[in-house]
């Protein structure tokens, strides 16, 4: 039986297209309803009855090839295995994150020190492989939720001590990770989140808790034309936050 690898996972974008992230290889895949309804299928056994419903459905081309090249595909992509333990059902939707969260004042020095060391710790992170990353920041779901006032400032450090000489990569990702570390310095949790969007296709990363999101501004905000929805997190979200 055809199964989900672990590290799947998987958001509804709305008019007709998901986005996936494959935590294990770090890529993206978005894809329409057609090819989701296959996955579905490969999944619950039924393809043989896919196959029939899109052919009368009026499919054009070979429908027997066209799920079978499908979910080869799939297979390939690391989203359907045969041969590993795995999830008999597609990846549930995580919850809504991209509420946005009231931004943080000037923070104090003692917030851009411990800014700076999320930094250096997020830059080191970032050397590791996805799902490592997200494993270890699963550790945080022992801490409490951070006051708004925490994150507010922590997000507001973090871009204010980024190193001008730094050779390498420094946007949403890695500040992200940083502002997640520096608000567990204090001893408090918030979530890393991976999202995505369409038309164009895009992926991106922000710093959710339960009183919202920081780093949907700028070039990043969210549009309700194309908005931002969340694929990934960790800690994972509950529906408690």
């Amino acid at each position: 039986m055809m199964r989900v690898p672990p590290g799947v996972h998987r958001a509804d974008l709305g008019g007709g297209s998901c986005a996936v992230l494959v935590t294990r290889n770090c890529t993206w895949q978005w894809m329409n309803t057609a090819t989701e309804r296959i996955w579905a299928a490969a999944l619950s056994g039924t393809l043989p009855e896919l196959t029939d419903r899109l052919r009368a459905e009026g499919m054009p081309g070979d429908a027997d090839s066209i799920v079978t090249t499908t979910v080869q595909g799939l297979m390939e992509a690391g989203l359907l295995t045969d041969s590993e333990p795995g999830a008999s059902e597609l990846p549930p939707p995580m919850p809504s994150a991209t509420a946005l969260a009231t931004p943080g004042g000037k923070p104090g020095r003692a917030v851009r020190v411990r800014a700076w060391v999320g930094l250096a710790l997020a830059l080191a992170l970032m050397r590791l492989p996805l799902h490592a990353r997200m494993r270890l920041l699963g550790c945080l779901r022992v801490l409490p939720p951070a006051p708004p006032v925490v994150v507010a400032s922590a997000a507001a450090a973090v871009p204010l001590v980024r190193p001008t000489w730094w050779p390498g990569r420094i946007a949403c990702m890695e500040v992200s990770l940083a502002t997640v570390l520096t608000i567990a310095l204090r001893g408090r949790r918030a979530h890393w989140v991976l999202g995505a969007r369409r038309m164009p296709n895009e992926a991106h990363a922000w710093v959710w808790t339960p009183a919202g999101a920081h780093g949907l501004t700028g070039r990043d905000s969210d549009d309700l034309r194309r908005p931002w929805t969340a694929v990934a997190a960790a800690p994972p979200i509950r529906p408690h936050g």
